[in-house]
C-alpha cells in the first residue's frame, strides 16, 4: 500500500444520514487537530462519481471510523456496502496495524461483526482524545510523520483538569499526570548560527538556550530586550504556551537527566509559560522532573518561542 502524503484523506467518516450534525462536529475536531478526516457531503464535489470516490478512499485512507449510534446499527444499503469494504481492507493490514475503529455517538449495541475491535465512546469525558490517541499511534506505526498545531493564545484561567486533558489529547509525557504519554516525534533543525531550533513538526522556532533564572515580573523585560536587539534577527519572541512548552517534553531522560531533547542548553530545567490558573499564579514547565505545575513565586528560565 503507498505510504499516504499530507494531501491524502486520513480518516473516512462512516455514518447514518440521521447522524450527519454529530460527525460533522467530530469532522471538525479532527480538522481542528491538523488531522484530514473525509466526509462525503464536504468532501465529493458535484458530478464526481461519489460511489467511486467512496469505495477509493476506503482502501487509501489509513482509518476507518464506522460511527455507531441507534440510527445506524441495524441500517442496510450504503453504510454496510462501506463497512464491507473496509473489512476487507483490514483483511490485508499487518496485525499492529489500527484501522478500522467502531465509535460510538451514543449508549448503543456494537454488531458482532465489529465486537473484534475496541471501540471508544466519543460521549464520555475524554473520548475524542482517546480517539486522536489512537490516530496519533497508528500513523506512527505506518511511518507517517504529521504536522501538529498547538494553541498560542494565552489563557488566564487554565485548570489542572484542563491540563490533564490537553495532556491526553496531545499524546504529551508527564511523569505523573501522563506517564503512557509518547510525546511528539520532532523533526528539529538548529538554525541562525546555532542560536534557535527550528521544529519542522509543529512549525515553531525556539530559543535553542534562553534566560537566567529571573523572577515572572522579570519576564515582560526580558521579551522587550529580546525582541528590541531583534535576537536571531526576528522581533516576534513571545512566553510559549503550556501547550507548546509540554510538547518539548520526552518521555525518557537524557543524558543530563533531563526530559528534553540534547539539542537544547540544558541549563533551562524550569521555563516559564504564558498561561495561568488565575491573577498571579503561571503554569511552569520542568524539564528536569518531567512535569508542570502552577508557581506564584519562584525564579525559572524563558525559553522564548516564535
Amino acid at each position: 500500500m503507498t505510504k499516504p502524503t499530507k494531501d491524502t484523506p486520513q480518516i473516512f467518516l462512516c455514518y447514518a444520514r440521521k447522524d450527519k450534525k454529530p460527525v460533522s462536529e467530530l469532522y471538525k475536531k479532527l480538522s481542528d487537530a491538523s488531522l484530514k478526516p473525509f466526509m462525503d457531503t464536504k468532501d465529493i464535489l458535484p458530478g464526481e462519481d461519489w460511489k467511486q470516490k467512496l469505495m477509493n478512499t476506503i482502501r487509501e485512507a489509513p482509518f476507518f471510523l464506522a460511527c455507531l449510534s441507534n440510527n445506524s446499527i441495524d441500517k442496510r444499503g450504503v453504510i454496510q456496502e462501506e463497512i464491507r469494504e473496509a473489512l476487507d481492507v483490514w483483511r490485508q493490514k499487518l496485525d499492529s496495524d489500527i484501522y478500522f475503529i467502531p465509535v460510538r455517538l451514543q449508549d448503543c449495541a456494537v454488531p458482532g461483526a465489529l465486537a473484534k475491535f475496541q471501540w471508544v465512546d466519543l460521549f464520555h469525558d475524554g473520548g475524542f482524545e482517546r480517539l486522536k490517541l489512537a490516530i496519533d499511534t497508528g500513523l506512527e506505526r505506518i511511518g507517517v510523520v504529521r504536522s501538529i498545531r498547538l494553541r498560542s493564545k494565552p489563557l488566564a484561567n487554565l485548570s489542572k483538569n484542563d491540563v490533564k486533558l490537553m495532556l491526553q489529547g496531545n499524546d504529551f509525557y508527564h511523569v505523573d499526570w501522563y506517564w503512557m504519554g509518547k510525546g511528539v516525534q520532532h523533526q528539529y533543525e538548529v538554525l541562525k548560527n546555532g542560536k534557535v531550533v527550528f521544529d519542522k513538526t509543529i512549525g515553531l522556532t525556539w530559543q535553542r538556550s534562553g534566560s537566567n533564572e529571573i523572577t515572572y515580573d522579570g519576564v515582560k523585560q526580558y521579551m522587550h530586550d529580546l525582541n528590541k536587539q531583534r535576537f536571531a534577527g526576528y522581533n516576534d519572541w513571545r512566553l510559549p504556551t503550556l501547550e507548546e512548552a509540554m510538547s518539548l517534553m520526552e518521555p525518557k531522560r537524557n543524558k543530563h537527566g533531563l526530559y528534553i531533547d540534547k539539542v537544547f542548553d540544558q541549563r533551562q530545567k524550569w521555563i516559564w509559560t504564558a498561561d495561568h490558573t488565575s491573577a498571579g499564579v503561571a503554569w511552569v514547565v520542568g524539564f528536569y522532573g518531567g512535569g508542570c505545575l502552577d508557581y506564584s513565586l519562584g525564579d525559572f528560565y524563558v525559553r522564548a518561542v516564535r
